[in-house]
């Protein structure tokens, strides 16, 4: 799937980034969710979210499980935490 894209192509994740906002706007929320939940995996890992975000680890991994309302404040502070991590690597050139 496209986790081995994200592994190899650090440019790639600026596009599944766009990707999960044009979901978000489209009403896909689940399906962004599981974007993030594998983006999160590939690259940084949930620390790391957690440290930015300001919430524990197990609470994001919870908010972005299938059928949990996040709420739209805390959901969009982990999507821009994400994107920002995905845009330091890119410009890194590495992985996390």
């Amino acid at each position: 799937m496209w986790e081995n894209l994200l592994k190899e192509d650090t440019g790639s994740r600026v596009q599944i980034i766009q990707e999960i906002h044009e979901l978000i706007l489209a009403g896909e929320i689940e399906v962004a969710k599981g974007m993030l939940r594998t983006l999160i995996k590939v690259t940084c890992g949930y620390p790391a979210i957690s440290d930015k975000v300001g919430r524990n680890s197990k609470s994001i991994m919870r908010m972005l499980s299938p059928d949990v309302d996040p709420g739209v404040k805390a959901f969009m502070a982990v999507v821009r935490a994400v994107e920002r991590q995905s845009e330091k690597a890119a410009a890194q050139g590495r992985i996390h």
